[in-house]
């Protein structure tokens, strides 16, 4: 009955492992996952969209400063009684134009006009360049800003992987522990039905072995959401995630190179450069205001039915062209109410300024204090790492010389439960310290943007 009791546990255990590590899954590496998530994910799809925004907008602005040119024809038919006076015609009266009359005349009159117009802002002191030159900040803040997505995503991914790494490593303790407990229970269940033990120990063994299928299970619960997690990030099915297991944990004891904060990490070089677009847009705000020189041109031409005494002729008449004039002009135009709104305009993006150079200090500051924290604690995760050996190797010691007394019937069955809980706890500190160390190296490659070291714990040699 025991051997069939453990046959079926093991077959379990070996299904659930089936379940969790597919055999026909490809392995995915840290960096693979990293890089397929860069590929892919929605949010960095939509950043790339608004930087293209940005640089069509270049085009935008160049097609606006072409020249306007419109042509315009019309043939009218109606009344042409004219009077004297002036009025704001608001877009709302039709012009009219014909002679004086002593009476209202309801004769008809034609009229055919055809025109051509053009106007050109030729110059206006440096409102283009200044509009050029926000233009391209608004990319290189565009550009800017997708690294910094693609940064924030890289640890997204990095700190999901590795929480698979940690979970597959308690569960990998978690089933040692089960197998353990399961063998404690058989010898105990032998030596109850030999009459050596009371029948105590095995109720009591029976309910660790509970215990330890409890917390495998939990434990294989945590992971299968975790890969889920991974696996939204990757655009992979949840199948054919399978993490590399290569973990480089000599590499922990190790002294990294001395390192700084750079301009150019990912999260100050978007604060520096949004910066520089609201500097960027204060110049053309102020240059919004300065008079703008245009160059017009019109041609048009004139025909109706009215002679030269105001006379009504033939309908027909009114259709061809009579008279041609043309006009060339230069115009300079300025709203001298517009200086007063430049400045209020100015002072208003100065605080915009101002708000920027300040969120760039402040991520100066974090990232410098997250590279200080990782550099102070590494030398006292040293030590604990250090000491790990000789903590594992004493409990298991431990354990073993408890088993050894219990079958020599000198320690009861409390001693063996209290051993084995303390193995798994000290096998669980051990992953644990090994997650504190591996947390404080990817901080530093956080605060520095510079991953490799941090990748070669991951990385087959």
């Amino acid at each position: 009955m025991n051997k069939y009791m453990n046959r079926c546990l093991f077959l379990i255990l070996f299904c659930f492992q089936a379940q969790l590590f597919p055999a026909a899954a490809q392995v995915l590496s840290m960096e693979s996952a990293v890089e397929a998530t860069i590929n892919h994910y929605p949010t960095l799809a939509a950043q790339r969209s608004a930087l293209e925004a940005f640089r069509a907008n270049v085009q935008v602005l160049r097609d606006n400063r072409l020249p306007n040119v419109r042509l315009h024809d019309q043939i009218n038919l109606g009344t042409a009684n004219g009077l004297s006076g002036s009025y704001f015609s608001m877009g709302l009266i039709v012009p009219t134009s014909g002679g004086r009359r002593p009476d209202n005349s309801m004769s008809l009159a034609s009229g055919n006009i055809a025109l051509a117009t053009t106007d050109w802002e030729v110059y206006n002191f440096g409102r283009f360049h200044a509009e050029n030159k926000l233009a391209e900040a608004d990319i290189a803040v565009g550009e800017s800003g997708l690294e910094r997505e693609q940064f924030a995503l890289r640890q997204v991914v990095i700190n999901t992987y590795l929480d698979l790494v940690w979970l597959r490593q308690n569960l990998k303790i978690e089933q040692q522990n089960l197998a353990r407990v399961d063998t404690v229970r058989r010898i105990i269940n032998n030596l109850v039905q030999n009459g050596i033990r009371p029948g105590l120990d095995s109720s009591l063994a029976s309910v660790e072995l509970s215990r330890a299928k409890l917390s495998y299970y939990q434990m294989q619960e945590e992971y299968r959401r975790a890969s889920v997690q991974l696996a939204t990030l990757t655009g992979r099915e949840i199948d054919d995630v399978q993490i590399d297991t290569t973990f480089n944990a000599a590499l922990l004891m190790g002294e990294p190179a001395p390192s700084n904060v750079l301009a150019s990490h990912p999260l100050l070089n978007y604060r520096n450069r949004l910066l520089t677009r609201q500097n960027a847009e204060i110049d053309m705000i102020r240059k919004s205001a300065l008079p703008r020189i245009s160059v017009l041109a019109s041609v048009w031409g004139r025909g109706t039915s009215l002679d030269i005494d105001n006379n009504f002729g033939p309908i027909g008449q009114g259709f061809g062209y009579s008279r041609t004039n043309f006009l060339l002009g230069v115009a300079a135009t300025v709203n001298l109410t517009d200086f007063k709104r430049v400045k209020t305009r100015a002072v208003q993006q100065q605080w915009r300024v101002r708000e920027a150079g300040s969120l760039l200090t402040v991520e100066q500051v974090q990232l410098q204090n997250t590279l200080t924290m990782a550099d102070s604690v590494m030398a006292t995760i040293r030590l604990a790492l250090d000491e790990l050996p000789v903590t594992l190797r004493s409990a298991t010691l431990a354990y073993q010389q408890r088993m050894s007394l219990y079958n020599n019937g000198i320690e009861n069955i409390l001693g063996i439960t209290e051993s084995l809980q303390l193995l798994t706890r000290v096998e669980k500190q051990v992953i644990d310290v090994q997650r504190r160390a591996v947390a404080v190296r990817l901080q530093k490659a956080y605060a520095t943007s510079d991953f490799g070291p941090f990748f070669d714990l991951f990385r087959r040699q």
